[in-house]
């Protein structure tokens, strides 16, 4: 038997994406979220996740280029200023600190792990203020998400894990937080491709302390923000809550994982 932590992303996103997360925390599919604290919609949603502490872990889901505002950049914008240094690394510091205070003040709680909207966190001057604020808050209590998989995944999860995951593995390591031992869930989130075995795929291939990466939410509710993977997060949250999925994980043999199983 083999221990996978199956987490979804971008809870507090809003109502749809919160409540879909939740189903599958209830549903017993998934083993850890992501809370997205700079979302208007975080302090509305972070008693639901309280009540269910021991149900999963629950991180913090490092935003720059969703709610945050710090500056009118495209994802491929903070790609391109982190790798030309353009920024500041007491900038960084400070919007890392003040999203773990955000995490801690509704949570009552530290974070289980950290991770990043869209993998922001492992860019170079953000990942040194992450690992840096994670060792002197928590230490080893901490865990941390790598996006490097390693087995062969597609470009899309190739282009990830080459954008900083050894950057951030090495200065993890240095720091003795743990992380996952693989990475995936990575696709093109399009109506044409088939999420049911790309899951299939990764249960299989994943090693102990691997992490599937997810983004269910429940369909039928108005969107509070922008979301063009929103018929993708349909798609996903009917998968996770069907007979198939619970079938699949049973004849694979897989325990939901939490971060623990990373030391």
């Amino acid at each position: 038997m083999k221990r996978i932590q199956i987490c979804a992303d971008d809870y507090g996103f809003d109502a749809g994406v919160s409540l879909g997360i939740l189903d599958c925390i209830d549903a017993g599919r998934i083993s850890a979220t992501s809370c997205m604290v700079l979302s208007p919609a975080w302090a509305e949603w972070a008693p639901a996740l309280r009540e269910r502490r021991g149900a999963a872990d629950f991180g913090l889901h490092l935003d720059v280029n969703e709610f945050a505002g710090y500056a009118e950049r495209s994802l491929s914008g903070w790609i391109v200023a982190a790798y030309l240094g353009a920024i500041k690394a007491r900038d960084a510091q400070r919007w890392v600190g003040e999203q773990l205070d955000a995490f801690e003040a509704q949570m009552r709680a530290e974070p289980t792990y950290v991770d990043g909207h869209q993998h922001v966190h492992q860019l170079p001057v953000l990942r040194d203020a992450l690992v840096t604020a994670l060792q002197q808050r928590y230490g080893p209590r901490c865990a941390l998400r790598v996006t490097r998989p390693r087995a062969w995944r597609g470009v899309k999860a190739y282009v990830i894990g080459a954008l900083g995951s050894r950057g951030l593995q090495g200065r993890a390591a240095a720091a003795g937080l743990a992380m996952n031992s693989d990475f995936a869930g990575v696709y093109g989130f399009g109506a044409d491709e088939d999420f049911p075995a790309l899951v299939n795929e990764a249960i299989v291939s994943l090693p102990d302390g691997g992490l599937l990466m997810t983004h269910p939410a429940r369909p039928g509710l108005a969107k509070a923000h922008a979301d063009p993977i929103r018929a993708a997060r349909a798609r996903e949250h009917a998968f996770w809550l069907s007979v198939e999925a619970g079938e699949l994980l049973a004849s694979q043999n897989v325990q939901l994982g939490l971060c623990a199983d990373w030391r």
